[in-house]
């Protein structure tokens, strides 16, 4: 028998009597699974009720890391959000059109001839093309339909003009919604007419701009003819029915302004347009211009890219079905942003990786702490029938009561704290200023999940480690802990040298961080490690620490029989028996410290590379060039005698040293064998007394020092300094001879041999990229026997007034021009966005740093309460008085605190010295002179070290306390129950 498809044999339904069970029962275990659920949830909510205060101190490192990785992101957006409108702003000012409007122009051709219908229908597509490519909804599209040059000739009749030739060339022009544009000075009101309307007009309408108007002295009403060959007569006559100027020239409507680009041109309505000026054109429109301009209102700063390579994909796509066409679209505008967009979030990640790094490893060690304190109850739950898998589920929903909470206020968190970082001004100072737009736009969603899923993976791993284990082997590893912490067995921090010394080497051979980033910021992860770098080598260097930490411990325990005083004597032998149980909390302490040295002391050294660069590209407090209007307004002279002696601006008020410098044009002739090679150079003239005591330098540019240079010059009046590259690429030695053709001024030139009797590595003003040669002012004047031009460099005294100095120069008889100024330069140069965003980064970095430490360790101590009452109270029981047991807690923790103070600036100071110099990042093109040198604060780092150990110790001992005197009976009641 052949059954339908689908369909059973009835035996084959009859042979499963179970089924109809199986049906009535799945309601029942659907039941089931939520009364499961419903009971893990309860367990969940019942202990993190139960264990109030580590739940609290839980919540508030999960809002702290959801406020931190959201912040920068926050922060990012926010800055992008200002530049770009700053960048889009500028493009509208130059050239009055909206920010995201292209124009595309294109010509009639035998290929693609154009008609009225045929280029709005084309506006259409080409709108929808670069909608569709930048992903912006279109906002306005505006049609020009030109009908090209035409000549303009008066009536036959008409009696007021007498020339045969044409009044002027003026093409029929439809723009579409134009009336609500313009204005009409004179005439009918321009109404544009539907094409098939009723009672077409009987003559060719046309509006005329009021300049023509007022050119031509037409009269409302006056006919012309317009010279269409096609037509019927050989021109097509028409009637100025109205004189129109814009409302707004400036308007987004206009792509060019319609006062001059509109006047000699002849607005006709689309019907009119259609009926009297296409039929007898071929190809009906000349040209077609349309104006498409995109909703900048919805565009995201975090996708400029994509609008940048959407308009490039738009510019190809369209000549596809648009040959010979032009588009003017804003992509080098974009283009400029995306490279500052670009260079800021590099900054921020490289900033923030070792911050953002310490955050996770915050996360996994307090969840490592709270499971460490919570494995009684855990292997409690396990011998009373609870699975493994149970266990690891109410931990689950445990964490997703506490996201649930803590997420929200974390974004809230995240918020302030990129609203604060605005008011940044360098590290841990602030300064009223525009609050920047942070929005919720800014959002780093997938960091923030990650984050999250970090969060999870860590309770549910460390509480899963402790979940295999029974009160008997639980209660054996509390008394003598059997083995270390899994980093410690396995001798991890011994393996993490090796990849750290191999990114410290590859990052050490690029010789910056921001050499990582080539075109976009997600460079940096292409080698995730050497970003990774800096946070890696402190945690290393911290664990190495506590590798030796029990060690030190063990002394300890020795030690403590020979001390005499009862809470010592306890203390040290905690620390020597228990010195397992204190890891955890004391890598936090280490690690956050080290990581508050190496933020201090990068904000130390960014704070002074910043000083350094500017000074550097100035050369001095004041420079600028002497100008005589006198000199300039006569006959041309060479040479600058008018120029007063240096020893006049030396007596200036405020002045404290001046010194002549001068920059010219040279060009260096290498010997290569056959023909000498030519380079162009700057030779820098200097007098090498005045020199070094007005420009700035540091120790670090020579091999020897400026005043050992100057004595060198001293020696050889034909001496020059050259740079070390100099001599490596042109196989230079000191004592050789380079010939130099030299321009001081218009007319004069100087051909001369010079001796190379100096090498620098670095000198004021002297960038990468150039060729500079230092030597003698007053030997390159003997030559011409007269003052050469040359600058004024002058060092100040602290707090002169600048503003007033050019009217002070002015008192020698010259005035100042190319002024400039190292004050105002250092000023606009922390004013800027990325020195905002790094200082802001490192200040939050820094303070989340402590304040993770802060909540490591009061969990740490919150966490051990339950177990170590029970032995306070035993000790209470036995005669210890409570100052004593509080002393003992006391000495515990002052010998922690000490030993991580220690250890973590050790590691901090050893950090900023090797990384720091490497991330010479100033949101420049090219790696700015002169190096980073890395600043280890010390007047800053031994308070910081006192003010976090007196906090530490002081909420440690105020918790003890607090429980000791509150909860002593109940522990000594109740059992050791740790």
């Amino acid at each position: 028998m052949t059954l339908p498809v689908g369909k059973t044999p009835p035996s084959s339904r009859a042979a499963d009597p179970a089924a109809p069970r199986r049906a009535a029962a799945l309601p029942h275990l659907a039941l089931r699974q939520l009364h499961t659920l419903r009971g893990l949830l309860q367990l969940a909510w019942w202990r993190l009720r139960y264990y109030s205060g580590l739940s609290l101190l839980a919540l508030i490192g999960i809002i702290l890391a959801v406020g931190l990785v959201t912040s920068a992101a926050f922060f990012a957006q926010a800055v992008d959000q200002v530049m770009l409108d700053r960048e889009l702003a500028e493009y509208t000012r130059i050239t009055q059109r909206p920010p995201f409007a292209a124009r595309v122009f294109v010509a009639s051709s035998p290929t693609v001839p154009l008609t009225l219908s045929r280029v709005e229908a084309l506006g259409r597509q080409v709108a929808d093309t670069l909608g569709d490519e930048v992903g912006l909804p279109v906002r306005e599209v505006v049609l020009f339909a030109d009908s090209g040059n035409r000549g303009v000739f008066p009536r036959a009749d008409d009696t007021r003009y007498t020339t045969p030739r044409a009044l002027v060339a003026a093409a029929a022009l439809y723009v579409s919604d134009l009336a609500p544009n313009i204005q009409i000075e004179l005439g009918a009101p321009y109404i544009d007419q539907d094409a098939d309307q009723d009672a077409p007009n009987p003559i060719l309408n046309v509006w005329l701009h009021q300049t023509l108007g007022e050119q031509l002295g037409v009269q409302i009403g006056d006919t012309f003819e317009l010279d269409i060959p096609a037509a019927e007569g050989g021109r097509v006559p028409f009637q100025v029915a109205g004189l129109w100027t814009p409302i707004d020239p400036k308007a987004a409507f206009w792509f060019n302004d319609p006062n001059q680009l509109l006047v000699e041109k002849l607005i006709v309505t689309r019907a009119d347009y259609e009926r009297w000026v296409a039929p007898s054109l071929n190809p009906q429109v000349r040209t077609a211009t349309w104006q498409i301009i995109l909703d900048e209102s919805a565009a995201i700063p975090a996708k400029a890219r994509d609008y940048k390579e959407g308009f490039e994909r738009a510019g190809t796509l369209i000549p596809r079905y648009l040959p010979d066409v032009r588009i003017t679209t804003p992509t080098l505008t974009l283009e400029k942003f995306v490279g500052q967009q670009t260079a800021l979030t590099t900054l921020l990640l490289g900033f923030n990786v070792p911050g953002l790094g310490f955050l996770l490893y915050f996360l996994i060690l307090t969840s490592a702490v709270i499971a460490y304190w919570q494995r009684r109850e855990t292997s409690v739950l396990r011998s009373r029938g609870i699975s493994r898998s149970g266990i690891l589920n109410f931990t689950f929903f445990e964490a997703v009561i506490l996201f649930l909470v803590g997420a929200p206020i974390g974004l809230g968190v995240g918020l302030l704290l990129a609203r604060g970082m605005g008011y940044t001004t360098s590290f841990l100072n602030f300064t009223l200023r525009a609050p920047l737009p942070v929005s919720l736009n800014g959002i780093n969603l997938p960091l923030t999940l990650a984050t999250l899923g970090i969060v999870l993976i860590a309770k549910l791993w460390t509480t899963g480690a402790s979940a295999n284990a029974t009160i008997v082997t639980q209660t054996r590893e509390h008394a003598r802990p059997t083995q270390g912490p899994f980093w410690y067995r396995y001798y991890l921090d011994l393996f993490l040298l090796i990849p750290t010394f191999y990114a410290y080497q590859q990052l050490l051979n690029r010789g910056s961080l921001a050499a990582l980033v080539q075109d976009r910021p997600e460079d940096l992860y292409q080698d995730p490690l050497l970003i990774l770098v800096p946070g890696l080598f402190i945690i290393s260097l911290a664990l190495l620490a506590m590798r030796l930490f029990p060690l030190l411990m063990r002394i300890l325990d020795q030690v403590a029989r020979w001390v005499g005083w009862m809470p010592g004597y306890l203390g040290l032998r905690q620390l020597g028996r228990q010195s397992h149980a204190y890891i955890n909390p004391l890598l936090l302490v280490i690690v956050s410290l080290a990581l508050g040295v190496y933020t201090l002391s990068m904000a130390a050294s960014l704070d002074r590379w910043l000083g350094d660069r500017v000074f550097h590209a100035i050369g001095s407090d004041y420079a600028f060039t002497p100008f005589s209007e006198t000199d300039a307004m006569g006959e041309f002279t060479p040479g600058a005698e008018w120029m007063p002696p240096i020893d006049e601006f030396r007596l200036l008020p405020g002045v404290v040293q001046a010194a002549r410098v001068a920059d010219y044009d040279t060009e260096i002739s290498i010997p290569t064998g056959q023909a000498d090679r030519r380079i162009a150079a700057r030779f820098m003239a200097i007098d090498r007394l005045d020199f070094p005591l007005a420009a700035w330098h540091r120790s670090d540019y020579a091999r020897e020092s400026m005043g050992a240079l100057m004595n060198r010059l001293a020696l050889h009046p034909d001496g020059i300094l050259v740079s070390q590259a100099f001599l490596d690429t042109y196989g230079y030695q000191i004592g050789d001879r380079v010939a130099m053709l030299i321009v001081p001024d218009f007319s004069l030139f100087v051909r001369e041999s010079f001796t190379i009797v100096g090498v620098y590595t670095y000198f004021p003003t002297v960038q990468n990229d150039e060729t500079v040669v230092v030597g003698n002012l007053d030997y390159i004047i003997s030559f011409f026997g007269i003052t050469m031009p040359h600058d004024i460099w002058l060092r100040l005294e602290p707090g002169t007034d600048r503003a007033a100095l050019p009217a002070t120069i002015a008192t020698t008889g010259v005035a100042t021009i190319d002024v400039r100024d190292a004050a105002d330069s250092l000023g606009s140069a922390q004013a800027q966005l990325e020195r905002v965003g790094v200082f802001g980064t490192l200040t939050v970095s820094f303070l989340a740093a402590a304040l993770m430490a802060a909540l490591g360790l009061l969990t740490y101590s919150y966490a051990s309460l339950h177990e170590r009452l029970y032995l306070f109270s035993v000790l209470r029981a036995v005669g210890l008085a409570r100052k004593e047991i509080v002393s003992q807690v006391a000495l515990e923790y002052v010998v922690l605190t000490a030993y991580g103070a220690v250890a973590g600036v050790l590691c901090g100071s050893l950090a900023a010295r090797l990384f720091v110099p490497l991330f010479r990042m100033s949101g420049d093109t090219g790696t700015p002179l002169p190096p980073l040198l890395p600043v280890i604060d010390q007047e800053r780092i031994l308070p910081l070290v006192l003010v976090f150990s007196v906090v530490m110790i002081g909420l440690e001992l105020l918790i003890i306390s607090t429980a000791f005197y509150r909860r002593l009976a109940t522990a000594l009641r109740m059992g050791h129950q740790g």
